[in-house]
């Protein structure tokens, strides 16, 4: 009997929510998870979660925050709700197994109508800091596929060895499965007996257990807010019904795994089909008396809310979800599935081969028998179907099972038991090593074997620095581990990889004794990866934790991904992020990677920047485009990197990319560094240089480079632009009380352009309601629009500052330098532009020095007034004189300086009693001489 078991205990990436990625400084840059689309959430609508320590502003039908009251007066008729109106905050902050538990009493849904932008509408809310959340709302779709009727009926009870289990355990009818579906068949003859039934609540028209449900005798319908649970637009309810909990041994139609325990139909779709009411209807299932509740639904829009809502589930109410792997045949992502604390379940044959539409992958947890499964459906008849909603609800049947038999199992147990007692499917699916959890549920074996069950929680990684990680980097990983059923004895933990792009410099851990249900971590005994200079870039990094003690054995699989093609730069003032391709602030269209432009830790004031290069009709960027996502047109020649130690800044990058991958390439390639400082008067900006090489084969007329940037500086709606040409710098503002400053400065000495664009309809100038066009985004580096938002308080800007035009012979190259700034005010944000010209026109000189022992670079301001500084460079500490002549060579000012400091310095020099004119100076003393030109005014 021994041989028919896996004792595996897998978990993969997805179903952790493990990520390697770097941790965000700023609150508020929330966008769409990769390959999500507009049919996998509902328009106009927004779900968000209010702190805690705000409950005193929150009300059932407001929040009284001026943010919240802002966007509420920025879109079109709003409605403000809670989405869970009877719920009360929890009594105790954590349940008896010491988890965190979830309060549903301050989430809120916003609904509105017309085109207001829901992405930028959800980051400011975010902006607000009363917020753990906000996001859109996620509609999923269930996973069926309908299929040929004349197939044998119900092999899947054999092959899951439900008849050895039912000689052991029927089930209690204590024990209910909540159906979160489209609705069932309540008179069906194989469902009506096994139906639960709610009588503390008659059918009388009164809410007669003040639940806030009128009449919910026999379930209740979220969708269409009534107690007639039948099935809707879709029959797909009634079949999952069957699967998990028909009436066995009735002689009547079909059995199920569920045999005696009851089911509660939970209808949580529209008229139309649609479940727009889906977590919702897990909230309902748990509130009323479900230990197992089982999902067949899902899409690749995941989000805070869902994982809230299967926390408050299982460790609130201790009911164990059970959901759909989903249909798509791949290895992807598919929610609520892929969220921690869910039992995911994928599909199966009657051969135990991997069903071909059945997703797989690191998410899932167990497999059942989901192709061609008999089973009820409406209206009082039987059909066979397939997909992974089938194999759900079979699992969920299991569960219920397991839980008769082990009424003081917790959820996380009742799924531990089933996934440890799996039959192993591996050698008939060797195409999927480790990607089907850990193999088909056997409720017989789940009902007699025990063994200890480890999983390792909250993984955490870091390399004491950036966390975003390059080559050479040493990674440290630490987690919880858990124990949720029998203890052990001498348990060892192992970490291993199939990568050859990193090193494994420590991978055991002993854990020794661990009991059930207890947790120990190895935070004083990391496991370290070292990752190599070989690794590709966005390399995804495989890694195996293997848990080991006696005959238990149990792995769980989680990836990183290393060498990543952005540095995050957080030493000063603001806190940002330098890409591989030309993109600043994020990395991608999606703002996951990156920090974006985060001042004082006070969240993000950029919502998209990057480089353009270009000459009319043809500029190459990845910045936004004409369609829904951005122009992709530069490609990593060489990975962004960090000097360490630095060379030019106390934070250098640098790297190289071109336009090859372009529809239309210009032939450039584009060196690239940055250079930031940590203290005053520099740790308020970033600059980024650009050196632009024609590699063509012609000479490149006319061309223009620069920075665009959609500033969303706190209320975006109060956002104004405007221009400081002395500092050639273009600037972005809030007009809210204490609102933040932005700029973007040009730093070389091309002409300077500066484009200032509203980003709404109808206000003039570049119109991006339909996109940005290459004649557009040269219009705006190389003409000029001084302001934007200008009436009222403002409005959504956009923000580009240009140089050139430039002539490049081919083989030849241009350098433009811009620095980004954030501030308090205008003054503050001039104040750091002259810093970084300063800065810039000293490293300038430095680098371009033959011998840099004593450099000296352009004097500021010039034309100066009744001062001007100097910036010089020494190698050495050495004593210089400071000689200044007039336009007749006449000595007009001298002065020593005996003890200058080797590094960088500025000499700050008095004009008073000048007269206006042209003035040439020489600094001269052991390491050398040097001279220049100051105008006075």
């Amino acid at each position: 009997m021994n041989k028919r078991l896996l004792l595996l205990a897998m978990i993969l990436t997805g179903s952790l929510l493990v990520r390697a990625s770097s941790p965000t400084t700023g609150a508020y840059n929330y966008q769409f998870p990769s390959g999500v689309t507009p049919a996998d959430y509902m328009a106009n609508t927004i779900v968000m979660k209010v702190r805690p320590d705000f409950r005193s502003i929150c009300s059932p039908n407001n929040i009284e925050n001026p943010i919240v009251q802002k966007v509420l007066a920025l879109v079109n008729t709003p409605q403000l709700k809670k989405m869970f109106p009877f719920h009360q905050p929890p009594a105790t902050a954590t349940n008896e197994w010491g988890m965190k538990m979830e309060d549903l009493s301050l989430i809120y849904e916003l609904s509105y109508f017309g085109t207001s932008d829901l992405i930028k509408n959800i980051n400011l809310l975010l902006s607000s800091g009363i917020l753990e959340y906000a996001e859109p709302k996620f509609i999923p779709k269930t996973q069926f596929t309908p299929n040929d009727p004349n197939i044998s009926q119900q092999q899947f009870l054999t092959k899951i060895d439900a008849y050895g289990a039912w000689n052991i355990n029927q089930g209690d009818t204590n024990v209910v499965i909540g159906i979160t579906d489209t609705g069932t068949d309540p008179d069906h003859p194989d469902l009506a007996a096994n139906l639960k039934h709610n009588y503390a609540d008659p059918i009388n028209g009164i809410d007669d257990d003040n639940d806030g449900y009128t009449d919910n005798f026999s379930g209740w319908d979220l969708g269409e807010i009534d107690n007639n649970t039948t099935c809707g637009a879709s029959a797909h309810g009634s079949h999952v019904s069957g699967c998990a909990d028909a009436v066995t041994n009735n002689g009547t139609g079909v059995a199920s795994p569920g045999f005696n325990c009851k089911f509660l139909p939970v209808k949580i779709a529209d008229a139309t089909g649609a479940l727009t009411k889906a977590y919702e209807g897990i909230t309902y299932a748990a509130d009323h008396g479900c230990q197992v509740i089982n999902c067949s639904w899902g899409g690749s829009g995941g989000g805070a809310l869902g994982q809230t809502i299967i926390n408050y589930a299982t460790i609130n109410m201790n009911s164990l979800v059970v959901a759909a792997a989903g249909n798509n045949g791949v290895n992807q992502e598919f929610f609520p599935a892929a969220y921690k604390n869910v039992l995911s379940v994928a599909a199966t044959n009657n051969s135990d081969v991997k069903s071909s539409f059945s997703n797989y992958g690191g998410f899932i947890d167990v497999c059942a028998p989901g192709s061609n499964i008999y089973s009820t459906i409406y209206d009082n008849t039987y059909s066979p179907q397939s997909g992974t909603s089938m194999a759900s609800p079979i699992v969920a049947g299991c569960a219920a099972i397991v839980k008769s038999q082990n009424p003081s199992f917790n959820a996380f147990q009742i799924g531990e038991q089933l996934r440890v007692t799996a039959d192993n499917i591996y050698p008939v699916n060797s195409g999927y090593p480790d990607l089907l959890g850990t193999g088909r549920v056997n409720l017989y074996n789940a009902l007699i074997f025990t063994s200890p069950s480890v999983r390792a929680n909250n993984l955490a990684f870091t390399d004491n620095n950036d966390n975003a990680f390059v080559a050479n980097d040493t990674v440290r990983i630490t987690g919880d581990f858990t124990n949720y059923l029998d203890p052990t004895v001498n348990l060892n933990v192992t970490l291993t990889t199939t990568s050859p792009y990193v090193t494994i410099l420590d991978g055991v851990t002993a854990v020794g004794v661990l009991g059930t249900m207890a947790t120990v971590n190895n935070l004083s005994d990391p496991f370290t990866v070292k990752i190599s200079p070989t690794a590709p870039q966005n390399a995804v990094i495989p890694l195996k934790l293997t848990f080991a003690d006696g005959l238990y054995s149990g792995i769980q699989l989680f990836s990183i991904t290393v060498n990543v093609d952005y540095i995050n730069i957080t030493i000063n003032d603001v806190a940002t992020s330098n890409t591989s391709k030309g993109r600043l602030c994020y990395n991608g269209e999606s703002q996951t990677e990156g920090l974006g432009f985060n001042y004082l830790n006070n969240g993000t004031l950029d919502y998209e920047a990057g480089f353009m290069v270009g000459v009319a009709g043809q500029v190459s960027d990845n910045c936004r485009g004409t369609g829904t996502g951005s122009d992709n047109d530069f490609q990593s020649v060489q990975s962004i990197q960090r000097n360490d130690p630095p060379i030019w800044s106390d934070f250098d990058t640098y790297g190289k990319f071109s336009d090859a991958i372009a529809p239309l390439p210009l032939g450039v390639a584009v060196r690239h560094r940055s250079v930031t400082w940590a203290d005053a008067p520099d740790q308020k900006y970033h600059i980024f240089e650009y050196t632009i090489l024609n590699n063509s084969g012609t000479t490149i007329n006319s061309l223009c480079a620069g920075i665009f940037a959609d500033w969303d500086i706190q209320v975006y709606a109060n956002n104004k632009a405007d221009e400081d040409a002395n500092n050639k710098m273009g600037y972005v503002y809030c007009t809210d009380p204490g609102g933040y400053y932005a700029g973007i400065k040009l730093l070389t000495t091309g002409a300077f352009h500066h484009t200032a664009i509203d980003n709404i309809a109808g206000a003039g100038g570049i119109n991006m309601q339909d996109g940005f066009d290459d004649n557009e985004k040269y219009q705006s580096m190389s003409t000029g629009r001084t302001q934007a938002g200008v009436t009222g308080a403002g409005n959504d800007v956009c923000d580009v500052v240009g140089s050139g035009p430039f002539t490049i012979n081919n083989g030849d190259s241009v350098k433009v330098a811009f620095a980004l700034i954030a501030g308090d005010d205008l003054a503050q944000l001039q104040t750091s532009a002259v810093s970084a010209q300063i800065k810039y026109d000293l490293l300038t000189a430095i680098s371009t020095a033959t011998n840099p022992a004593l450099v000296t670079a352009n004097p500021y301001p010039n034309p100066a007034g009744n001062e001007v500084i100097i910036p010089l460079y020494l190698d050495r500490n050495a004593s210089i004189l400071l000689e200044i002549f007039d336009a007749q060579g006449k000595l007009v000012y001298t002065e020593r300086k005996e003890s200058m400091i080797q590094g960088e310095n500025q000499w700050k020099v008095s004009l008073a009693g000048m007269q206006s004119g042209v003035y040439q100076y020489r600094l001269s003393g052991k390491p050398g001489q040097v001279s220049g030109v100051i105008q006075k005014k």
